[in-house]
């Protein structure tokens, strides 16, 4: 995971934390297999307050830039039919699926919190 850190007065942030897929941010654990698919995608978390949150508020407090996930073919089974001559034929069944998000290409760009009560 890359971290990036948009300079400005208070620079105050949150700590990200990743364990496996899941990342830790502001209180929210995000599970990035679950917000990422086949296509890039960028996800915006608001500040509210000193937590975390997924629904808008006026400030931003960090944006995601997840990766696209490659789409894989796996063999999950065996079908077994009836040719036209009486005989058995055994085809394989595949299923596709996404391989898991490559969390080293995880961008996590923070931007500094809300200063309240003229604290720094």
């Amino acid at each position: 995971m890359q971290v990036e850190r948009v300079t400005a007065y208070g620079e105050r942030y949150w700590e990200p934390h990743l364990e496996g897929t899941t990342l830790h941010l502001g209180g929210l654990e995000l599970d990035l297999d679950a917000l990422s698919g086949p296509e890039p995608r960028r996800v915006l978390v608001y500040a509210r307050g000193e937590e975390a949150s997924l629904e808008p508020t006026d400030w931003l407090g960090a944006e995601l830039h997840l990766p696209a996930r490659e789409v894989e073919r796996v063999q999950v089974g065996e079908a077994v039919y009836e040719d036209e001559e009486g005989g058995t034929r055994v085809e394989p069944v595949y299923e596709t699926r996404l391989t898991p998000v490559n969390t080293e290409l995880v961008l996590v760009r923070l931007f500094p919190l809300q200063v309240f009560g003229g604290e720094a």
